[in-house]
């Protein structure tokens, strides 16, 4: 396929499309954070030697297990918006039923994307971007795991340069906002959720 977008007009986009939702991204994070901080206490509890790579890989995995699915419900939320859904809370945990294949598609790519920083740099951080919305055309659209993967990067790779320019003006954006005790997270956060899922209604609804 051949498609554009104009980074700052995606941006703004998102950021018009925070009014009325803020609370429910906001909420969600909170919820998220607070559950990644006690699976994760609960880890290192359990994986005492996180030194060690097999272990820490291990604890990795179990962290993943309990939290990855909430933040693709949160990752949804952006895509429900750009779609006009109604959102809630509570459907950040709709995805635990298709944990099978989120956790294949995290240590697929946990490895892909290790070899290729491992390797050389660029191949790893050209994946990294690409694989920008692997796990929402899971959950979404039903896809597998490979099918997924291949999906996205092909898509992404159309316009990588200008998917790499948005991941890092969010990026640096987000940092800046969170610099007056974190208030403009709340604009913030929900705008690149939103920007991102505007971009996947963009490329795989319409």
């Amino acid at each position: 396929m051949t498609y554009d977008f104009s980074i700052t007009g995606v941006l703004k986009e998102g950021f018009r499309r925070t009014e009325g939702v803020k609370l429910t991204f906001v909420g969600s994070i909170i919820i998220y954070a607070l559950i990644a901080l006690f699976v994760k206490s609960l880890v290192e509890f359990i994986f005492p030697n996180s030194e060690s790579l097999a272990n820490a890989y291990a604890s990795s995995t179990v962290e993943m297990l309990f939290t990855l699915p909430i933040l693709i419900g949160i990752m949804l939320l952006g895509v429900k918006r750009a779609r006009e859904e109604e959102l809630s809370i509570p459907s950040i945990f709709d995805y635990f039923g298709m944990i099978i294949p989120i956790m294949l598609a995290y240590i697929a790519m946990t490895l892909i994307l290790t070899i290729g920083f491992v390797l050389l740099i660029i191949p790893g951080i050209y994946l990294a971007v690409s694989y920008a919305f692997v796990y929402t055309l899971i959950v979404d659209k039903g896809l597998g795991v490979w099918e997924a993967m291949e999906l996205s990067r092909k898509t992404v790779t159309e316009q990588w340069f200008k998917f790499f320019g948005l991941s890092l003006l969010s990026g640096i954006i987000i940092i800046i906002s969170a610099l007056p005790l974190g208030i403009g997270l709340i604009w913030t956060i929900p705008m690149t959720y939103i920007s991102y899922g505007l971009l996947y209604h963009r490329l795989f609804d319409e």
